[in-house]
């Protein structure tokens, strides 16, 4: 769900951190927690649980803020930053350019974190350790100085994992070849945290070694998918998004009626249809359109009415290039992304199902190649 905006980015919680938000504020608060040690009653020590998670997530969510803000810098717009069980995600619509600006969006977030350790040890200082809020920014200072270490460790898609990417992507001036090899690396890690967490569990029983293994779950299927992207990538290179088009199942014309375009996309089976006047692309329609629309008003409700307009849709050039289609269906979570002409004329949609069909069915040793290679 969102929660609001920070300078000017969405900010969406998932329902998985209200989860580990109860998990660290019932730790704080129990008795072997930081607090145990002053005297306070056992509901001024839950105030302060709740009130030292809550600065800790605002730390996570600064770490996210900075990576964001830096991406926006470069001219990468930036969809949103979403909490959730494992922290924090910037969600970026595209990649960056160069090596330098990509090592420097990825070394964003730790700095942060690393900063943040540095103001709050200050703080506890000065407070003094006896009092509430030093134990308060005590805590954060060890938090934070975790994080910032753990998000530059050399584990891919970690911040530190993209760091490597980034030299290796200087040093082999070939940013996919540099994406493998940092998904290798980001898997072995994995792998050995996972190690980690089953041998603690196994020697000192279920607490810490269980997180270390979920965590490590999480970094193997993230480097993984990081990797197979990549492989993809490779394997498209130098076909244009034309050559993985689709037709679409069918077009709307501006004039079509709400509840006719509805029937339409349920009889085909499809997410969404473009819509045009006469041959030009006008916008797009998804079954997500229809959501709050009201149900008895469609027929009397022209579909132009629904959809999103051309200039809000993301749509690709036939001579694009097929791996930045692949790559921002990626980032941004669309199912098909349309291709339309220099005149606005709609092609047909690259989707996720035609290209593993095109990737199927390809014949060609260089395409075979890329997606054999371990």
């Amino acid at each position: 769900m969102s929660i609001g905006r920070l300078f000017g980015v969405n900010i969406v919680v998932d329902v998985s951190w209200l989860f580990i938000f109860a998990i660290v504020s019932w730790a704080l608060g129990s008795s072997s927690g930081p607090f145990h040690a002053i005297a306070v009653t056992a509901g001024v020590r839950a105030v302060l649980a709740i009130l030292t998670a809550l600065l800790f997530f605002a730390s996570v969510l600064l770490h996210e803020l900075a990576h964001s803000l830096v991406a926006r810098s470069q001219g990468i717009p930036v969809k949103e930053i979403r909490l959730f069980i494992f922290g924090g995600a910037s969600n970026l619509t595209e990649e960056p350019k160069a090596p330098l600006q990509a090592a420097w969006l990825a070394f964003a977030g730790p700095l942060m974190s690393l900063v943040l350790a540095l103001v709050c040890a200050f703080a506890a200082t000065a407070i003094g350790m006896t009092e509430p809020a030093g134990i308060v920014f005590a805590y954060l200072a060890t938090a934070n100085l975790i994080v910032g270490i753990f998000n530059l460790l050399p584990a891919f898609p970690m911040d530190g994992g993209r760091v490597l990417q980034a030299l290796l992507w200087a040093i082999t001036h070939d940013r996919m070849r540099a994406t493998r090899i940092a998904g290798r690396v980001g898997i072995i890690f994995a792998w050995a945290t996972i190690a980690y967490g089953i041998t603690d569990v196994l020697v000192q029983g279920f607490g810490g070694g269980l997180w270390f293994t979920f965590i490590g779950w999480f970094l193997l299927l993230s480097a993984q998918g990081e990797e197979r992207q990549a492989r993809l990538q490779v394997a498209l290179r130098g076909h244009s998004a034309m050559q993985l088009a689709v037709p679409a199942a069918a077009t709307l014309s501006a004039d079509t009626h709400a509840d006719t375009a509805l029937k339409l996309m349920l009889s085909k089976g499809v997410r969404a249809l473009p819509v045009v006047l006469g041959e030009r692309f006008v916008g797009l329609v998804t079954l997500g359109d229809f959501t709050h629309a009201d149900s008895s008003a469609l027929e009397n409700t022209y579909v132009t009415a629904l959809m999103k307009r051309e200039h809000d849709v993301t749509t690709i050039a036939p001579n694009a290039d097929a791996s930045e289609a692949l790559a921002i269906m990626g980032k941004t979570g669309f199912h098909q992304l349309p291709v339309v002409d220099v005149d606005g004329l709609f092609l047909g949609f690259v989707t996720r199902e035609g290209v593993i069909d095109w990737l199927t069915h390809h014949r060609e040793p260089q395409v075979q190649a890329a997606l054999r290679q371990p």
